[in-house]
């Protein structure tokens, strides 16, 4: 049987269309989905964002463009075999343009995703390894849904991350475990751009952020997947995600999702705001929170005090922290709880 040797990122997407992380979507998009999601955000009748595709390079493309039927590995070891096996093409130039805007060529996302799927391809799937087709940083919505259940949490706020946790993002943690009383702390893993967080780091972190409320209704488990930087489509993608893993609540950020000016300013929000009943999950589309120098604390919300002016107002961000990281400068506890940072280095980062 002829083999296609699968990278990370596929490996991922592939797990997770298995176990219905992406339902209604449980397979790679044909020709036809993937034109329907990107012009119109359906797939069969269906709210859906984002396609999720399979694609081969023009060298592995070459090799195989006449067969039908393969077994998928990942890291030399067997996960299923794929029949019926249709190749397909198309302009990526504008599918990029529709998804990332006229800036698209200058989007990390681009190069890779160009290099990567010189072809499509779509096929059914059988013979699965059970095995082989798991990982140790996935769990899947069942299981998790399933200890919700033994653990009588039906209301569940998420929160949605790829960073270390800072205190605006405690802040929000705690904003939200105390107005929905339960909590999922599930940050993104699965980076790939030099100068962002490592998994371990990333999951080690979060679960400790997660151990401070000192409460099993809050919770901490990672979203085995990786960042496409896509915007308000991936916000979508990421709402109906929890939604699958029994969330009833999702805090969207300012700029989920985003990367630089790609997108503008709180369109992730307004738009899964506006479409919550397509995602069937409630949106929470908050302030950013920040801290103020002069009443030394975090909040969401402008001071009213005469003396609090904006000269006075510290954003917090992962870009922050992380150039501080790098220049090798010790983070203020205003900025990071000491028992997070103390676990950061240099070595923290991808190189």
């Amino acid at each position: 049987m002829d083999k296609i040797h699968i990278n990370k990122n596929q490996f991922s997407d592939l797990l997770n269309l298995r176990n219905n992380v992406f339902y209604p979507l449980k397979n790679f998009v044909s020709e036809k989905e993937f034109r329907n999601i990107i012009n119109n955000k359906e797939y069969y009748n269906q709210y859906f964002p984002f396609p999720i595709t399979f694609g081969v390079n023009k060298y592995v493309y070459s090799k195989i463009k006449n067969k039908r039927t393969f077994d998928l590995y990942y890291k030399n070891k067997y996960l299923i075999n794929i029949y019926n096996v249709n190749f397909f093409n198309l302009d990526k130039k504008k599918f990029f343009k529709k998804i990332y805007g006229f800036n698209y060529v200058r989007h990390p996302y681009y190069k890779k995703f160009i290099s990567e799927n010189f072809r499509f391809m779509h096929f059914n799937f059988r013979n699965e390894s059970k095995k082989n087709l798991k990982h140790r940083h996935f769990i899947s919505p069942f299981l998790f849904k399933k200890r919700l259940e033994s653990m009588k949490i039906f209301r569940l706020a998420s929160f949605h991350t790829r960073n270390v946790p800072h205190k605006a993002h405690q802040w929000i943690h705690s904003y939200l475990y105390k107005k929905f009383g339960a909590l999922l702390i599930q940050p993104l893993i699965g980076q790939y751009k030099k100068g962002e967080y490592t998994d371990d780091l990333i999951m080690k972190s979060n679960k400790l952020a997660a151990k401070f409320f000192n409460s099993n209704k809050v919770l901490s488990i990672p979203f085995f997947s990786y960042p496409r930087y896509a915007g308000y489509r991936e916000a979508a993608l990421h709402a109906i995600v929890r939604k699958n893993y029994g969330c009833t609540h999702f805090w969207i950020g300012r700029d989920h999702a985003g990367y630089k000016n790609f997108y503008g300013y709180k369109r992730s929000q307004n738009y899964c705001y506006k479409n919550q009943k397509k995602l069937r999950i409630k949106i929470i589309a908050g302030a950013e929170p920040f801290y103020c120098e002069n009443c030394k604390t975090i909040k969401n919300i402008k001071c009213t005090r005469k003396k609090c002016s904006k000269t006075k107002v510290i954003k917090i961000s992962g870009s922050l922290i992380r150039k501080m990281i790098k220049e090798n400068k010790t983070i203020p506890e205003y900025l990071m709880d000491p028992k997070i940072s103390k676990l950061l280095s240099s070595k923290s980062l991808i190189s």
